[in-house]
């Protein structure tokens, strides 16, 4: 019998999958399986695509070279499988198999691998088991550390890097006279090594600027390698096989299923971009660009990785500057698909709906882009859901026999955030890229789909500094990838402006490239050590002016709402805390002639209800409603309209907020032409103003204000700038209105309120060391310490940062004797039955009584999502209540609704 006979033997006693009950076709041999996941591996780093290409330019390896290594070490993923311990667990008894360690197997096969290599691979280096370069005499201590990193990405397969710790090889690897675990192990590499012959480049990993960038990179080979064994594990096109013969014979089967898989999961090719030629090309009209349009159609694109940061007003068309822009570089070879990341899921809704079929537009007709929304509850968008079910959106160049691969392939995608970013084409939050930074389960197929994309993120101005920092550190590892980044703000102040094109040049290994340009509206655009500042004009439709005016009671603004309502005019009073929006709700139906033209809009409603209250407001004030929807229409809310809804308002209430949300408030005021109006007025809910205010200037008259915007001096220099200027005049005034709150100096604030802003930077700071904390080190490398485990699975890391931690509650009622979803009969019946609190908030709510433990348990183990949630009877609860209208009321108000 030939060595490769006798290693077919081994590997028949080691099979790597069991399907009792299934005679002939019972198990699929871990050879096997190892070879579906290489040929997987192999055809997604064929030497033509983009990332293969761009792999061996950052490592200086030629493509076939590079992918004859990364593919034979791919094949060693699953070699923790030959221990014996981990055929116990499968409880195998295959002819032939040897005798039981009679150890219980406690550790996961990767592990197993890891400690297997790193015992025996430097003896097969010398047997010449793994093809090393025969006259290479470099000791093997100098080789310990870069063949760690090397191996890492393979072995941490499973979503995270794994190390052996204490384990002990004799442990887990028996020998006997009839098989031996080693034995099987060194003669599966030594004949699969025959059938790929790895090449090993010494010299380089003894480079230790090379290793610095492998490391690098580690984290897009890590989510290569966990791709392929996804999709190497699809039993539909990788059946079970149990039947013997060479690994070669088997290697040709496994490449002719490994390019099924890839056709019907979208991978076989990466779609075709097509030059951009104008917008008229998109939308079939002859339509003017607007000027920020025209600069992003002839502005000179860099090699290499370059950031774009579009500042404009709204209405300059920034969505589809960014388009274009994406489009020129997609067709210069600067990516291979886009992903538009967006502060809130309700905007990544609106987004996916705006972008409709426009991406077909970005590719040749052969192509078949996939394109997938990503956020937590996109299973609640119908849009989203009809394109995965059905059709993906129509389009007269696309055959029926596209469009139903199209949709198999996003299927596949959407099945999995994890996977959504791995899409051609997609729209989500900015938390689904973010994650890529943290230690959650799989973050490197994130990283592995941001690698090739044109990352666009809007409205960067809305991120914390926690998130800022996270952005900062996205932006730096994008631009080390060699990829592209297009940042979309209407007000950003400059300090923030030039804190992203520090990033991005500390990504690329330069010094930071000082800013100058105060312009505005400004197309910043820096490239490999350089930057250009481009000054850009205004279309006179979008430049506006909204004067401004003061109220300081709310008395005082319930009775303008009054006069709009008489006036005949839709009105819109945006508050800065939930309780207060209810009060003022109530206080209005009590004075409206047609209390159900009163609407109230907040976070705290039941997805059920918030969606239907969002499409109730998109009806009364969006851009098509019409004159006589919109008559006396009153909309109570808070930040969630401003985040999120294309909607406009006669007039508008505001209580006083910081002057950029002031400035995205205003622009929802008289936003859509609507023949004649007065001119457009924001009231600002404010307290008296003081030019020597004391500590509680801003707590004495508005409580829940200071709750929300702790840093006091914010506020004052908001009303102090708008008094001065009486008026949000966009876009002369724009930058003085930001940088005369956000960057003026201490000397500018009064005493008493100094305290607020000094705690203020002293939170930043803290917020941004914990946001660097939190992260992976990715120059690093995949790799774990074990000093700090990052990884372990209770850490409560998240890509935003809170005073305080929020908790879903799932809403329930009693029907009969058992317990049942809120929005029971719906579709998705258990996310819209769910709203978020704050933790000090679910305290406030009535445990679930004893007696329907096993109930909620019946619940729980039909609806899995619901182990993460606090149940909550609101119609059994004394103090809590929950309304369709007005959501979840905390306490029994008193005056009578």
């Amino acid at each position: 019998m030939s060595a490769e006979n006798d290693a077919i033997a081994f590997y028949h006693r080691y099979a790597g999958k069991a399907m009792p009950g299934q005679p002939g076709d019972s198990c699929h041999l871990l050879a096997w399986h190892s070879l579906d996941v290489a040929a997987v591996g192999w055809h997604l780093l064929a030497p033509e695509r983009p990332l293969t290409q761009q792999l061996a330019l950052r490592l200086g390896i030629e493509t076939e070279p590079l992918r004859r290594l990364l593919v034979f070490l791919l094949g060693l993923h699953d070699l923790g499988k030959f221990s014996r311990a981990f055929q116990e667990v499968l409880k195998l008894t295959l002819e032939g198999m040897a005798k039981p360690l009679g150890k219980p197997y406690l550790e996961r096969h990767d592990r197993l691998g890891v400690l297997l290599w790193d015992a025996w691979w430097r003896q097969w280096r010398r047997e010449g088991v793994l093809h090393w370069p025969p006259d290479d005499q470099t000791p093997a201590r100098k080789l310990l550390e870069p063949m760690a990193s090397l191996m890492a990405p393979f072995f941490g397969h499973h979503g995270r890097p794994v190390v052996t710790g204490r384990l002990n090889v004799e442990a887990f690897y028996g020998s006997d006279a009839q098989v031996d675990d080693v034995t099987a192990a060194r003669d599966f590499i030594a004949d699969w090594a025959k059938v790929v012959e790895p090449h090993w480049p010494v010299e380089l990993l003894l480079d230790e600027e090379w290793l610095d960038v492998f490391r690098t990179l580690s984290w897009t080979i890590a989510g290569w390698a966990t791709l392929s064994d996804w999709l190497g594990s699809h039993r539909e096109y990788f059946p079970y096989c149990e039947r013997a013969m060479s690994l070669s014979e088997y290697w040709s089967r496994a490449l002719g299923q490994a390019e099924s898989v890839l056709q019907a999961t979208g991978f076989a090719a990466s779609p075709d971009p097509v030059p951009y030629e104008s917008l008229a090309q998109w939308f079939s009209a002859d339509i003017t660009p607007t000027p920020l349009q025209q600069k992003a159609e002839a502005i000179s694109l860099e090699a290499g990785p370059q950031l774009f940061i579009l500042e404009d007003v709204t209405g300059a068309g920034k969505t589809e500057a960014a388009c274009i822009l994406a489009q020129r570089l997609l067709a210069a070879g600067h990516g291979e698909g886009l992903y538009f990341a967006l502060p809130t899921m309700a905007t990544s809704n609106a987004m996916y709906a705006r972008l409709g079929d426009l991406h077909y537009r970005f590719y040749s007709a052969e192509s078949r882009p996939s394109f997938v929304l990503a956020h937590g509850a996109r299973q609640l968008n119908e849009d989203f859901e009809r394109a995965v079910m059905a059709a993906q959106p129509g389009d007269n160049d696309y055959a029926a026999i596209d469009a139903s691969a199209s949709t198999q392939c996003s299927r596949w995608l959407a099945d999995s955030n994890k996977k959504a970013l791995l899409a051609d084409v997609g729209v989500g939050t900015i938390d689904q890229a973010l994650m890529g930074l943290l230690p959650f389960r799989h973050q490197s197929l994130r990283l592995l789909g941001l690698a090739r994309k044109v990352l666009i993120v809007d409205e960067v101005h809305a991120f914390d500094h926690y998130m800022q920092t996270l952005l900062h550190q996205l932006l730096a590892h994008h631009a080390r990838q060699g990829g592209c980044a297009i940042l979309l703000t209407a007000t950003l102040p400059f300090a923030m402006r030039q804190a992203l094109v520090n990033a991005w040049q500390q990504g690329l290994g330069y010094e930071s490239a000082a800013l100058s340009s105060t312009d505005y509206p400004l197309l910043t655009h820096s490239g490999q050590g350089a930057h250009r500042e481009t000054p850009l004009a205004t279309r006179p439709e979008v430049m506006r002016r909204v004067e401004i005016g003061w109220l300081t009671q709310e008395e005082d603004a319930i009775a303008e709402v009054s006069r709009g309502i008489e006036a005949g005019d839709c009105i819109v009073w945006v508050r800065n805390t939930v309780d207060d929006a209810i009060r003022a709700w109530q206080a209005i139906r009590d004075i409206h002639s047609d209390p159900e033209r009163c609407l109230l809009f907040h976070a705290r409603f039941a997805m059920v209800d918030r969606r239907r209250i969002e499409s109730d407001v998109i009806e009364r004030f969006g851009k098509t409603s019409t004159p006589s929807i919109r008559r006396g229409q009153v909309l109570i809310t808070t930040q969630v309209f401003q985040e999120s809804l294309d909607c406009d308002a006669d007039r508008m209430i505001s209580d006083i907020a910081p002057i950029d949300l002031l400035i995205q408030r205003a622009g929802r005021l008289q936003r859509h032409q609507r023949g004649e109006r007065q001119p457009p007025r924001l009231l600002v809910l404010a307290p008296e103003w003081e030019e020597s205010p004391k500590a509680d200037w801003l707590s004495r008259a508005h409580r829940g204000t200071q709750a929300v915007y702790q840093d006091t001096s914010l506020i004052w220099l908001t009303q102090r700038v708008l008094r001065e200027l009486g008026a949000i005049e966009m876009p002369d005034a724009a930058r003085e209105l930001i940088e005369r709150v956000y960057a003026c100096s201490i000397d500018e604030i009064p005493e008493a309120l100094e305290q607020a802003r000094l705690e203020r930077s002293g939170m930043n700071k803290m917020v941004g060391s914990m946001a660097t904390h939190n992260t992976l080190d990715l120059q690093d490398g995949y790799r774990l310490n074990e000093d700090f485990d990052q990884w372990q699975e209770e850490r409560d890391v998240g890509t935003r940062l809170s005073d305080e931690s929020s908790v879903n509650v799932v809403l329930l009622k009693r029907q009969d004797d058992s317990l049942v979803l809120w929005a029971d009969g719906e579709h998705h019946a258990d996310m819209l039955s769910q709203c978020r609190l704050r933790e000090s908030q679910v305290r406030k709510l009535a445990e679930l009584p004893e007696r329907d433990a096993e109930s909620w348990e019946a619940l729980q183990e039909r609806y899995k999502a619901l182990r993460f949630t606090r149940p909550w009877l609101p119609e059994e609860d004394d103090d809590c209540r929950y309304d369709s209208q007005w959501g979840v009321e905390l306490a029994r108000p008193e005056q009578k609704r």
